[in-house]
This record gives C-alpha cells, structure tokens and sequence, in this order.
C-alpha cells in the first residue's frame, strides 16, 4: 500500500469512511519548544504524524499536536476522541505486578529446548540453569521470560506434556520466592501455563495473541499480567510467504481488537501489555515498518514489549549490503542497534539475549538522549 506525503489534512479527520491513525514524533525535552511526556515515561514530543487510511492509499502528514487538536474539533463527539488519543498517549502505563513503566524494563531469555535459534540462551543442565539464574540476580534484570517450546521459524509445536516435563528442571530446582526479578512464563498453551501458574510466575507471554480463550480464566482470577503478542500463522509456517495490506496498520487493529475482547470480558487494564511480534509471520520489509511506525503503538494507551534480539532481521539487512549470512551468534551489534531504536521509541519493555550490553547501551543512550 503506497504512503502518499500530503499537505493537506482530510476533513473531517475521524469518520466513518477515514481512519486515521496518531503517531507521536519522539524526541529529547530540551530541543522541544512545548514537550508533552509520552505515557509518563523518558520520551517527550510535541509533534505527531497523522497516517490516513482511505481505501488502497495512506495519506501522511506531520502536525503539531496543539495543530491537530484544533483540526479535529470539526469531528462528531471530537471531544471524547481528542480526550481518549491524549489520554493515552499520555498517562503512565499502570501494572497489577509492580512493574515500572515510566521506564524500560529489560526481559532475559532463558530456553529450555535443545533447538532454541541463539544457543547461548539454552538452558543445558542443572549446574548451567543456576549459573545462569545467578548471574541475572546479579545483573538486576527486571523479568525473566521461560521457555519450553522453540518459536523460531520452521519450528514444530511440542506437546504439552513435553513442555511441561522440561520446564521442571526450572520450578523443581528454584526457589522462585528468592529471585529478585518478575517471572515470566512463554507459552501459548494452557495446560501448560496452568501448571505452573500457582509457582512464582507472575507474566503470561503469549505468542499466538490470545487465540486459547481459556487464559481468561487464568487473567480473571489471579493477579497476573500478559504480554499478547502478534504473529501470522504458526512457528512452522509464519515465514512462508508472510503478506500484509500495510504492517503496522494491520498489526495495530488487531492488537486493538485483542484489547477490546479482553477489557469487554473482565480482564484490568493493568494485566495488558502488547508486542508487535517483530520476526513472527514477518518478512525483512514488514519488520523494518513496525520499526520505522513503532510509536503508533503508544496510541493504544497500554505498555509495550519488543523483542529483536538476534533475530533474523539483522542478518536479512547485513546480506542485502555485504553478500554474506551472519548467524546468531554473530548479531549483537545489530541487536543493539534495533534494540536502542525500540528504546528511543518509547518501549517499556525489551526482551533480549544481552543484558549486559543492553545496559551499557541504554546508558550511554540516556547520557546523550534522554
């Protein structure tokens, strides 16, 4: 679908027959004339792009948002709308688990299974699974995700009982009480996260997007938290052929309606968080446009998490340039660069392989940035 640079604002802006999407243009406090803190975070604008979606063409147009604001008092019920898109571009993100996301959180990876993408993430026995648990102690990452079931492209769905078996090595071996980070559970199936639900952890990471209705159980009754995740297809599949109208416009409607189910059906607002799915059902250029539209998804009112980490994106754009593959363990300095980019863009959560560079990263980044 073909992005058309406009002058002109199509009036009214919000109708029946016009969607219109708002995207904070993120930038530094102290080079804005009249800063606005995005979501009570680390990132401020004051100027928004205005993306307007009218059959097969997108209309674009950057605005100050004071600008904007005058433009769409024309619009029926303006006041509710301008009230809703400040709100929740605005208000700081509120969690039912203490998280704080007036800032980044950062969420190690821990696999347990034998055919996980990054090796190094793997968990191999137990002596490696406490070094490992050590060593983030130490480090004082926010959350830890666990996993049991490989999600890379091409991989096959396990079973349940499978999954479950090897996520023992975990909560039969750790004190979950003790570790001083929030525990995250990868699964997409609900025997699974059933089973341990009631040990420690406190976050449902969800890759299929909340597609098994029975997590509403889960959500309803306990004061967990889950991270919905977008993804076309399935693991075995999600990379063969992966096709969008237009990527981030398509991915934000159906994180919108995802939301909506949810809210509509008991779940707090607080227990909401969204991922984009950056490398699931996405091809090089899909990617590079939730990238390049990331701060869309702030317009949504509710926490983000993106994981790039090592991801294949980072060798798709080194193969177009130098002719030449990179594997996983060959990707770090692209993970930095595309996690400082999320980063600026506001996300509250990055999941990644590198804590520690990670940090460094971050902190250079605010030195200069923030």
């Amino acid at each position: 679908m073909k992005v058309i640079a406009t002058d002109d604002i199509k009036l009214p802006i919000f109708s029946e027959n016009l969607k219109t999407y708002v995207i904070p243009v993120l930038g530094n406090k102290k080079n804005l004339k009249s800063p606005i803190k995005l979501a009570g975070g680390w990132r401020f604008f004051e100027d928004v792009i205005i993306l307007q979606k009218n059959k097969k063409k997108i209309y674009k147009k950057i605005l100050n948002f004071n600008e904007f604001i005058e433009l769409s008092k024309s619009c029926k019920n303006s006041k509710k709308i301008l009230d809703d898109i400040y709100h929740d571009l605005t208000s700081k993100r509120i969690s039912n688990i203490n998280l704080d996301f007036s800032k980044c959180n950062l969420m190690s990876v821990l696999n347990f299974t034998p055919d996980s993408f990054f090796t190094s993430s793997r968990v191999e026995n137990l002596e490696n699974l406490k070094k490992k648990i050590e060593k983030l102690k130490l480090q004082e990452v926010e959350i830890v995700d666990i996993g049991a079931e490989s999600s890379r492209p091409g991989a096959k769905k396990i079973t349940s009982e499978e999954e479950i078996r090897r996520l023992k090595l975990f909560f039969d071996n750790i004190d979950v009480g003790q570790l001083n980070f929030k525990l995250s559970l990868d699964s997409r199936n609900f025997k699974t996260v059933s089973s341990f639900i009631d040990y420690g952890v406190i976050i449902i990471n969800d890759i299929s997007g909340f597609k098994d209705k029975k997590f509403l159980d889960l959500l309803i009754n306990k004061n967990i938290s889950i991270i919905i995740m977008h993804m076309q297809n399935n693991p075995e599949k999600m990379q063969e052929n992966p096709s969008y109208e237009f990527p981030i416009i398509d991915i934000y409607e159906f994180l919108k309606v995802k939301i909506k189910f949810l809210l509509d059906n008991g779940v707090k607002k607080s227990q909401i968080i969204i991922d984009p799915g950056f490398g699931f059902g996405k091809n090089k250029y899909h990617n590079l446009n939730l990238l390049n539209y990331f701060p869309l998804f702030h317009s949504l009112g509710f926490p983000i998490c993106a994981g790039l980490s090592r991801k294949s994106l980072i060798d798709n754009i080194y193969k177009d340039k130098y002719k030449s593959d990179i594997l996983p363990d060959q990707r770090l300095s692209g993970s930095l660069s595309l996690q400082n980019i999320a980063y600026l863009h506001g996300a509250q959560i990055i999941r990644t392989h590198d804590i520690f560079e990670v940090q460094q990263s971050f902190a250079c980044l605010e030195e200069v940035y923030i």
